[in-house]
């Protein structure tokens, strides 16, 4: 991949590059050069991140899995001067980490280079999707990725509330819980893929990947457990009506809510507050002091049920995707049935930001 990155640089004699500026290196980030590249990438207010940030974000990387020795750099002269962590999930999905900020010097080349140097290094891999979520005030980066051909999903509205213990909801009558198993599993992929008609929660979503991967996706946001993850079912109906995804968060008493979706025959019925009462029970029994969660500024709907159930703005992110599929050379076909992916994850933790 060092060739497709780094093509050839165009000399004016033997031994000296093209111009007056020095060649720029995209490449794997060494192991001395992780910690110089994450203060870039955990910036904040113009000034790299301290130790304190980075040390921070390396047990929290830990905790998550994140490997960062996926870690590329932009290297001029010895020196990195741009970077971009990529932490792939399961689902065939990526999320690009990158500095906030993208100084006019590096936004016409070499932050554009770098991001393309990933994105094909990853999609030879396997990875489909490549998403990036930026705050809305750091428009330098977001027109970095939309030079780089990232489409605006969705801004995401990220919400909580504190959590005290309560009573499980009094579910109607002939209506029960089915908790995620191995047997269960096929009912929550119908579940899930039912209830994403006609949603209004990342829309544009809608048809990039099968449900297997869906799932998967799923559950890797937070610490997946079976038990927090429910079907609403009534008796005489063949299909659940309703599923709920909870997952607790990496090193914080957050659950949080990853999915809550109702199928279009059983809305209008008031399940969606009886979802939410339950979410907010759940998390009181495991525990959590906090329940968390993302939602599309557009929804509405969801939005006033998420404020009628006591949730509060924490903060807002402007989500952009690329599809990388067929960026490739052999990779294979889309998946088929084609269903929506899985919904945004939570922003990875940034120290001294809010979640």
């Amino acid at each position: 991949m060092r060739s497709l990155s780094n093509p050839p640089v165009q000399r004016d004699a033997p031994g000296k590059p093209a111009g007056r500026h020095p060649q720029i290196l995209y490449r794997p980030a060494a192991h001395n050069e992780i910690d110089d590249a994450l203060r870039l990438i955990l910036a904040t207010d113009g000034k790299v991140a301290s130790d304190e940030q980075v040390l921070d974000f390396l047990n929290f990387a830990v905790h998550r899995r994140m490997d960062l020795n996926q870690v590329r750099v932009a290297d001029k002269s010895g020196r990195v001067v741009w970077a971009v962590l990529p932490v792939v999930s399961p689902g065939r999905t990526m999320l690009l980490l990158s500095p906030p900020r993208v100084g006019r010097h590096l936004s016409d080349t070499v932050a554009p280079q770098l991001v393309e140097h990933v994105v094909a290094h990853f999609s030879a891999a396997g990875v489909h999707l490549a998403q990036a979520l930026i705050d809305p005030r750091d428009t330098s980066a977001i027109a970095l990725y939309q030079s780089c051909s990232f489409q605006n999903l969705a801004e995401l509205i990220y919400l909580q509330r504190a959590v005290r213990a309560s009573n499980h909801p009094v579910l109607p009558e002939g209506h029960y819980w089915t908790f995620y198993s191995p047997q269960s599993h096929a009912a929550f992929g119908r579940a899930i893929s039912a209830s994403y008609a006609g949603s209004l929660d990342c829309p544009a979503l809608n048809g990039r990947r099968g449900i297997e991967d869906v799932i998967a996706g799923h559950k890797a946001a937070g610490e997946f457990d079976p038990r927090l993850w429910q079907l609403l079912c009534a008796e005489g109906h063949d299909e659940p009506l309703g599923v709920l995804l909870l997952a607790r968060s990496a090193r914080s008493d957050a659950l949080e809510l990853v999915y809550l979706g109702i199928t279009p025959g059983a809305r209008g019925q008031g399940l969606g507050e009886l979802m939410m009462r339950q979410s907010l029970a759940v998390a009181g029994a495991a525990g959590c002091g906090l329940l968390s969660l993302a939602v599309d500024a557009r929804n509405a709907p969801a939005l006033k049920l998420y404020y009628r159930s006591g949730m509060s703005r924490v903060c807002t992110r402007v989500a952009l995707l690329r599809d990388l599929r067929g960026e490739a050379a052999g990779r294979e076909e889309h998946d088929s049935p084609l269903l929506p992916t899985a919904r945004c994850p939570l922003p990875v933790h940034l120290p001294s930001t809010v979640r």
